[in-house]
Order: C-alpha cells, then structure tokens, then sequence
C-alpha cells in the first residue's frame, strides 16, 4: 500500500480512520491505489497542486467521477432516523460500545459505502469496531443503529467527535487546506484523484 512523504501523526491516523470507515468506496481506485496527504498550495479547474510536509509538490487531477468531501463539526441532536453513519467505537469489558467518533453521511451516499460492522486492524487508531448503518433511534446520548447483519446500540459520550460529511466541488478548495488524496499516479508523477478529502482541522473552519 503506497504513501506519498511522511505527514503529521493526526492526519495520518484521520486518512487510515476514513479508509476503515468504508468512507472511501469499494471500487473507487485500485487497493494499490496512492494515498496522499498535503497542503493544497494551488487550485486550478482540473484539479490541485500539494506540499507535503517534506516541501515536495504533488499536483492532482480531478475528473468527472472524483468524489471530494468536507467534514463539518456537527451535534449528537442533529442525527435524525434513518441517518447513514459510520461510528467508531471501542469495546467496553462488558461488551458495550462506546463512540469515540461518528461521521454522518450525505444522502447521496447510501449504497456506496460499505455497509455492516467489523474490526478494525490493530495499531495506532486503537482496537476500536467500525460501524456503517442507518440510526432507528436516539435516547439521550445512545444511538441504536441497524445494519444488514443485524442491530446496536452504542453509547456516545459528550466528547465524542461528531462531523457531517459534505460532498463539494473543486472551486470550493482553497489553498492552506489539508486534504487527503486516494487515485493513481501516472507515469509522469500526477496522481488522478478518486477521492478528496479535507481534514477536520480545516472542516471547523
């Protein structure tokens, strides 16, 4: 699995979390697709130019299909029924979950996303269980969500990070954001984006 430069510890535990999220779909680039993080220095019609932390410079393509996301801060009161989300949560000792975040998907998403609920492999982003379905219910601060393989109820404490994701289009990247990039690299080093993210830091704003 390819990586382009080294890049702050938070954003690269934020570009593993998407990815395990199903956030990027199934069949949107290649498994051996590169993943990129940066700091978007230009923005032109067909795409955008990178500085990664080392000072090099990445310049990518966007095209028709390239799917580009905002995460924006949101509240546990915004969920509504039938809600697309992904939570990740950890494991109690007995056997609770508990929300460590939850994004909120765009309607237009919904059956793009992997579905159901997983492990997560073990590292740096905890041994935490990724969970894509739709909200029943709220009660207070517990969300009850259902899947294809059935049900759960997760706990979601006050500082539990929560972001709505929004779909944006190239003209509303600016320079200074932080993105972080899925697609393939050409032979003359371009990389051709899938998928665009900016980064939660930059989402507040």
């Amino acid at each position: 699995m390819k990586r382009t430069a080294a890049a702050p510890a938070a954003v690269v535990l934020l570009a593993w979390g998407l990815l395990a999220a199903g956030i990027v779909p199934a069949g949107a680039a290649p498994d051996d697709a590169e993943r990129t993080v940066g700091t978007i220095q230009s923005v032109a019609a067909d795409g955008i130019t990178l500085t990664t932390r080392s000072g090099g410079q990445v310049k990518v393509k966007t095209t028709a299909e390239t799917r580009i996301t905002n995460r924006v801060a949101a509240k546990l009161e915004e969920i509504k029924r039938d809600d697309f989300v992904a939570v990740t949560a950890k494991k109690e000792a007995d056997g609770s979950l508990v929300a460590v975040s939850i994004n909120i998907f765009p309607p237009q998403l919904k059956g793009q996303i992997r579905e159901g609920q997983w492990p997560m492999e073990s590292g740096n982003i905890m041994t935490n269980a990724i969970v894509t379905q739709y909200v029943s219910r709220v009660e207070g601060r517990t969300l009850h969500l259902k899947h294809k393989e059935g049900t759960a109820t997760i706990k979601v404490p006050k500082e539990t990070e929560i972001h709505r994701i929004v779909l944006i289009k190239v003209a509303d990247l600016k320079p200074g954001m932080s993105v972080f990039v899925r697609g393939t690299r050409g032979a003359d080093g371009t990389v051709v984006a899938a998928t665009i993210s900016v980064t939660p830091a930059q989402a507040r704003q």
